[in-house]
């Protein structure tokens, strides 16, 4: 009886989302979230959309969605719809990005709001390494990292510093905490720094190009440094991060988590040699400068507070 009426008044609860990936959420004018598609809003597209999220529902992912409507059964709940859309009833759904770099939606619900990255911090405390002057010297500087998770072998660490080791760069690899050593790293190409971290607010205003394996936190941050990305990623939400940075022009997606040295050296000599790229990464940083994501998502959360009901674009 008590487990009743907790779940009773829980349902009274007004929802408040704050995203930490791409959006998820199912389109007509998008294909199924993990694809790594482009959108496409014609009536072709829509088509497709339509047949490849049928299929992803009720055959590649049946098993997982009989199971989460299962559990919710079980916790004295209605059976929903598509697992991926369980947010879309939220008051409030906080997505931490800009326009620029999402694909556009049609049928986007009222209640999501973009609100601009959420900026790292610049860690004061910080003291840079004794080589950190050379970024000013005058050469390009190509920032790699395979993020803080995704690091534990060196699949993109590897051919880049190999593609880049001849290139007039300066290459600042991020290891993610890892000690150089375990990575392979200890001893690299002469235009190449290796450092377990290097504060973004630091480093990223000194970039021309970073090399990522997708990590949505990262990217965004770099894009809102008006810096462009060569993004080779394939698990998680990485195919998705790469294809909208494809599709917003503002950098070159791979399209696999283990390029070859060739590969990252023509896509770096792509963006440092052709303009359309850097003007469109800028471009997008602009977008991004003009959002304050803490003053935004705390004004949207007080609003719902205040209210109680769903808050609108």
């Amino acid at each position: 009886m008590e487990y009743d009426v907790h779940l009773r008044s829980t349902a009274a609860i007004r929802l408040a989302v704050l995203n930490v990936v791409p959006l998820v959420l199912t389109s007509r004018d998008t294909a199924p979230f993990g694809l790594g598609m482009a959108p496409s809003a014609s009536a072709l597209g829509r088509l497709r959309n339509r047949a490849l999220n049928w299929v992803v529902q009720h055959v590649v992912f049946r098993d997982v969605q009989q199971r989460w409507n299962a559990v919710r059964v079980a916790a004295g709940l209605q059976p929903a719809g598509w697992l991926m859309d369980a947010t879309d009833t939220a008051a409030l759904y906080l997505n931490p990005s800009v326009p620029g770099i999402e694909y556009p939606r049609s049928d986007l619900a009222p209640q999501v709001h973009f609100i601009g990255p959420i900026s790292a911090s610049s860690d004061a405390a910080w003291t840079p390494p004794q080589w950190w002057h050379e970024l000013d010297a005058g050469r390009p500087v190509v920032h790699i990292t395979q993020g803080t998770i995704a690091n534990a072998t060196p699949e993109l660490f590897a051919p880049a510093l190999a593609g880049l080791a001849d290139e007039d760069v300066l290459v600042v690899v991020a290891t993610g905490g890892r000690p150089a050593a375990e990575l392979g790293l200890d001893n690299p190409p002469a235009n190449t720094r290796v450092e377990e971290f290097i504060p973004y607010a630091h480093l990223l205003p000194k970039v021309s190009v970073v090399v990522t394996n997708g990590g949505y936190g990262g990217v965004q941050l770099a894009l809102s440094h008006g810096v462009s990305l060569i993004v080779a990623g394939t698990t998680e939400d990485k195919p998705e991060v790469a294809m909208r940075v494809e599709w917003s022009g503002a950098g070159i997606n791979l399209r696999t988590a283990a390029p070859k040295p060739q590969a990252v050296r023509d896509a770096v000599r792509a963006i440092l040699d052709k303009p359309g790229y850097r003007a469109k990464a800028q471009a997008l940083g602009e977008e991004y400068g003009s959002y304050d994501a803490l003053t935004l998502g705390t004004e949207l959360i007080e609003r719902l507070v205040s209210t109680t009901a769903s808050v609108s674009r």
